[in-house]
C-alpha cells in the first residue's frame, strides 16, 4: 500500500466528478471558474496539470448551445414558417 492510498482512501469517481471535487481527497475544488481547471487541490496539494482539459469544457458548452438554438430554429420554422431573413436576424447573433 502506498502512502497516498493510506492517507487518502479511494473516492467514488462519479460522485466526486459530479461534486467537482479533487479526485484524490474528495475535498478540494476542481475548478477555479466556470470552465477553468484549478492548478491544484488546496486540501491535499495534488497537482492537476496531469489532466489538461484543453478545449473539452468549451466543446460541451458550444454543443449544448448549438442544440438549443437549432431546436428553437426548427420549432419556429415548423410553427410560423417565416422567411429566411427572420431566421438570420433571430439566430445569427445567438450562434456568434
Amino acid at each position: 500500500m502506498t502512502d497516498d492510498q493510506a492517507l487518502y482512501p479511494p473516492q467514488e469517481p462519479f460522485a466526486t466528478g459530479l461534486r467537482a471535487r479533487c479526485p484524490r481527497c474528495g475535498e478540494g475544488r476542481l475548478f477555479d471558474g466556470f470552465l477553468k481547471l484549478a492548478p491544484g487541490c488546496k486540501a491535499c496539494g495534488l497537482d492537476f496539470s496531469f489532466a489538461d482539459s484543453a478545449d473539452g469544457p468549451a466543446f460541451f458548452i458550444v454543443t449544448a448551445v448549438g442544440f438549443i438554438v437549432a431546436g428553437a430554429a426548427l420549432l419556429v420554422e415548423i410553427s410560423y414558417s417565416p422567411p429566411i431573413w427572420v431566421h438570420v436576424v433571430l439566430w445569427g447573433p445567438l450562434v456568434l
